[in-house]
């Protein structure tokens, strides 16, 4: 694995003035994991931090992204698994499990942190290796946190949306931001008029501004490093989104203001990380959406087999 400065990725001036701004698809120069050491990564892996889950073929019927049981399931069970159905594996939190991850992604958001002088205080967030089948969609969907996708595999064609209340209303974005529900958004297909489409090929990686939409489908085998960042300016307006959804929306108000400067924006965001702290602020449990009768079986024609009784996998019951 390389993890020297000059083994990450070159950009220019403009590419890191632009980044978190601007939609860019970029060039990197990450060598992280070959099939063999990912068999045994899969293998080591701990399966609280391996999630599965399967997919229906139209991207406006939700309902059918289902997990699936992988806790059982050796590396190699479930690389002959990917190959043959319709699966979307994350292996989550891979800088806490494995040390070279975590080097890479360090140096990476240094790197970052360190050219892009607009940005505040960097911080590395969530990372995941996605691991996942030909012709498997992802829905349509926004996330609470800013990322991107550092491409290593295969192909994909990814649709990247407008930051618009017509694609992302905000009703729905403040319960994503606010961990009120996932991530997932009501789509139309006519919204792909709207989009910018890309065929994502090993060395490319892809940004976006936080909560653009976006969606996925795959051509072939993918293998991706997706990784998140926080910044001062984004976790204000983090909190300014939860603050509307939990305050103001409980107060009746509908013109809820998502601007994150100024003083009004500075009470709202920091009233809620004071209830919040407190635990005053109650979510919703969501742990009934990963409840599930699939296993992952490579004998099966589908890649997967039905059980008797549903019960939740590892993951969900142990976060």
């Amino acid at each position: 694995m390389q993890t020297t400065d000059s083994a990450l990725f070159t950009w220019d001036k403009d590419a890191y003035n632009n980044f978190g701004k601007k939609l860019q698809c970029l060039q990197h120069q990450l060598d992280l994991v070959d099939d063999d050491s990912l068999t045994k990564l899969l293998d080591e892996y701990p399966r609280k931090w391996l999630q599965c889950f399967t997919m229906g073929y139209n991207p406006e019927d939700y309902s059918e992204w289902k997990a699936v049981h992988i806790e059982k399931s050796t590396g190699k069970e479930i690389l002959d698994a990917v190959k043959k159905g319709r699966f979307w594996i994350n292996i989550i939190n891979i800088d806490k499990a494995d040390e070279r991850f975590a080097t890479v992604i360090e140096k990476i958001y240094t790197k970052i942190a360190e050219n892009s002088g607009h940005l505040k205080d960097i911080k590395c967030g969530y990372s995941a290796l996605l691991l996942s089948s030909p012709g498997i969609q992802v829905y349509y969907h926004l996330d609470a946190e800013a990322n991107m996708l550092w491409h290593l595999k295969g192909e994909k064609k990814i649709w990247v949306y407008p930051k618009d209340s017509k694609f992302s209303p905000q009703d729905e974005l403040e319960k994503v931001v606010a961990q009120e529900k996932d991530e997932d958004l009501p789509y139309k297909r006519h919204f792909d008029d709207s989009a910018k489409c890309f065929v994502l090929q090993a060395g490319d990686v892809i940004s976006w501004p936080i909560h653009s939409p976006h969606r996925v489908e795959n051509i072939t085998v993918n293998l991706s490093l997706a990784s998140s960042y926080s910044s001062g300016e984004n976790r204000r307006l983090n909190a300014v989104h939860c603050a509307n959804h939990f305050i103001l929306k409980k107060l009746g108000l509908k013109n809820r203001s998502t601007v994150n400067k100024g003083m009004a924006s500075a009470v709202k965001a920091y009233s809620y990380l004071v209830l919040n702290k407190l635990n005053l602020i109650k979510r919703k449990d969501r742990t009934s959406y990963y409840k599930t009768n699939l296993v992952l079986d490579p004998n099966s024609d589908s890649g997967m087999t039905t059980l008797q009784q549903s019960s939740y996998p590892v993951f969900a019951k142990q976060g």
